[in-house]
């Protein structure tokens, strides 16, 4: 399919952009001037969207990727967009090597989600704004994990941490209340020697 320079009408067709080395280009479905059905559009700094349009804007389920100039590719966001923004359910793959699988809503993290993060961490639970917000688990790297309250992104209200993995004999289990992060009073059984 060619790609003319120029043209308004209704249908499927190829539209180039200026700029960006003059790699920006469109193809695909359009309703008047805007891109409106399925469409792949490829910006001059090598971002590529395919999927569903809506009055020029990403509406529908879409994948977007990165294509970098050696040729390789990888995937930035796969999933629902809603007024060019990530709305529903997606999942981002972010440059550090961490993964979320969960809602979206104005391009933020919002609803239930999990992020699995590049250091081995796992977070299960809610989101509010892009931060961890409302009940959820968190499991470290390192075995321990936290089941409770998130605000803000950080462990906030009634919660129960376990130090160390349920393999480890002597697991201890740690009962409180949590700000900002900070423990601010807790039950913790005695440990007692053997």
């Amino acid at each position: 399919m060619s790609c003319p320079a120029n043209g308004y009408s209704s249908g499927v067709r190829c539209q180039r952009y200026p700029g960006g080395n003059g790699r920006g280009r469109y193809q695909g479905q359009w309703l008047g001037n805007q891109h409106h059905g399925y469409g792949v559009k490829k910006s001059g700094r090598g971002l590529v969207y395919e999927g569903q349009w809506q009055r020029g804007q990403r509406h529908g389920y879409g994948t977007l990727r990165q294509e970098e100039p050696n040729g390789s590719k990888h995937r930035v966001y796969v999933g629902q967009w809603q007024q060019d923004k990530r709305s529903g359910e997606g999942k981002q793959f972010y440059p550090d090597g961490s993964v979320y699988y969960g809602q979206w809503l104005a391009d933020k993290r919002s609803g239930r989600g999990i992020l699995w993060q590049a250091d081995g961490g796992v977070y299960v639970g809610e989101w509010l704004l892009d931060r961890m917000h409302g009940r959820g688990v968190l499991f470290t790297a390192n075995g321990n994990r936290y089941v409770g309250q998130f605000e803000g992104g950080c462990k906030s209200g009634s919660g129960v941490y376990y130090h160390g993995s349920k393999d480890v004999e002597g697991q201890r289990i740690q009962r409180g209340f949590w700000s900002q992060d900070v423990c601010r009073t807790s039950l913790m059984p005695l440990q007692l020697p053997r």
